[in-house]
This record gives C-alpha cells, sequence and structure tokens, in this order.
C-alpha cells in the first residue's frame, strides 16, 4: 500500500482535518494539501518546508508519494506526512565542473536519462531505476561499504537540509575541497527523514566513457547504518519519525 493508492479512511473527523488544512495553508502562505489516507502536504520549495517546520508543532513523518506502508501502519493522530515529491525547483548539470545539482523530488531514471543526454553518468545512481533522489538518500547506509570504489559516499560531494527547527543549512558544495574537514553529510544519509529533511543534493559526474572504476582507491572504511545518536543532536523534541 502507498500514500496514493491506500483506501483507507482518514483516522480523524473533516471539521478537524479541515482545520488542520487551513493551519498549514497559513503557515505556508499556499495551500499544499493532499488528500489521501492520512493528513498530508507537499511543499514545492525549501523555503516552503522550512516555514512548516517552524510553524507545525506536531510530529512530522517525511515520505515520498510512492513509499510503501504496511497495511497496518498508523503515524498517530498528530502526525503530519510531509510529501517531498514534488520538491523538483533544479535539475543543473554542470559540464565545466562536472557535477550535478538536483532537488530530492525528482525521479532517479529522470535524472540518470538526462545525465546520459548530457554525455555524464553519476556512478551513485547509475543502478537504480525507481525512486527518487531525496528517498535514496534517506534510506542508504550513511558510512560506506567495505572495499566499495564509487558508491554515494564518492559520489556526494554536497546537500543541502531543513532541521527539524526548520534552519536550512548547506554541507559541502560543487567542489572535492567544499568538502574538506569535518564531514556532516553522513549524518543525514541514512536517517529517513529523523535527523532533517533532505532538499538537494550535489553529485560528481562523470563522462560516459570514463568507466575505469578500478583506478580508484578502495574505501576500507567500516560499514554502518545511520547512528540514531545523532537524532538527539538535531531534534531534541523528538518531532521527526521514520520515513518510508
Amino acid at each position: 500500500m502507498n500514500y496514493a493508492s491506500s483506501g483507507k479512511t482518514p483516522p480523524d473527523d473533516p471539521a478537524r482535518i479541515n482545520e488542520l488544512r487551513l493551519r498549514l495553508s497559513s503557515i505556508l502562505g499556499a495551500d499544499r494539501w493532499v488528500h489521501g489516507a492520512f493528513p498530508a502536504v507537499a511543499p514545492i520549495t525549501i523555503e516552503e518546508v522550512s516555514k512548516l517546520l517552524k510553524g507545525y508543532s506536531g510530529s512530522v513523518m517525511v515520505v515520498g508519494s510512492g513509499s510503501d506502508f504496511p497495511d497496518e501502519f498508523n503515524p498517530g493522530r498528530d502526525t503530519l506526512i510531509l510529501l517531498v515529491n514534488l520538491l523538483k525547483d533544479q535539475l543543473e548539470i554542470s559540464r565545466g565542473d562536472q557535477t550535478l545539482i538536483v532537488s530530492s523530488g525528482w525521479e532517479i531514471s529522470h535524472v540518470n536519462s538526462e545525465l546520459h543526454d548530457a554525455g555524464f553518468y553519476v556512478s551513485a545512481l547509475k543502478r537504480f531505476e525507481r525512486g527518487t533522489i531525496g528517498g535514496r538518500l534517506a534510506a542508504i547506509p550513511s558510512r560506506p561499504a567495505l572495499d566499495q570504489r564509487e558508491g554515494w559516499i564518492q559520489s556526494l560531494l554536497g546537500l543541502i537540509v531543513v532541521l527539524p527547527s526548520g534552519e536550512v543549512i548547506e554541507l559541502g558544495g560543487r567542489c572535492i575541497k567544499d568538502v574538506a574537514g569535518y564531514d556532516m553529510r553522513h549524518f543525514f544519509t541514512g536517517s529517513r527523514g529523523v535527523a532533517g529533511v533532505v532538499v538537494k543534493s550535489v553529485f560528481r559526474c562523470r563522462p560516459l566513457g570514463d568507466r575505469n572504476d578500478s583506478r580508484l582507491p578502495a574505501v576500507t572504511l567500516k560499514a554502518g547504518g545511520y547512528d540514531p545518536q545523532w537524532k538527539r543532536v538535531f531534534d531534541p523534541f523528538g518531532r521527526m519519525k521514520p520515513g518510508f
């Protein structure tokens, strides 16, 4: 079952749902309500995501519109579903510095097609055909796999993240030197949205003819997942629930 196809009846009365919709419209400055099984909004800009997290005091769960929910799924009375599939304001491929800047709502299949037409590929994306950029980043391990030569941690140069407080932070950038120093990018990858909402990403591109990955040094760091300790740092009040 996914959000769009669920036949479940919303767990609240129409009057309360309408009141919540009006309140959220006031916070966002626009009506981004999405009809479905549970109360949900779909912001279209980073600014709207920031306004939502600043202005809404209840729990928030970040998901994509195609996310699969178990039949028994019940997010709770005060939990708002934040859909990120409409965050599509940027998909920019730079030939000069060989980078891709992409908003989280873009489907990976579409991004791969655009990259191919431009003569590039992103190694971390080329093996996927389904899902969105934001969804994959929210689910991937936050540390590299053993001996992985050309995966997410090597391709991902930067992130723009909206913290649970609504603050927008930018990590890394378009150049390798921009990610020097203490690396905070991987506090958010694999967190399923509980540490913050990844709204935009920067990837390193490679020319289509450059597929000799054996020239790259192998990464031998210990494999692992997102460390839940960081949730207490970025979300001290526990507002963000793990998404799908």
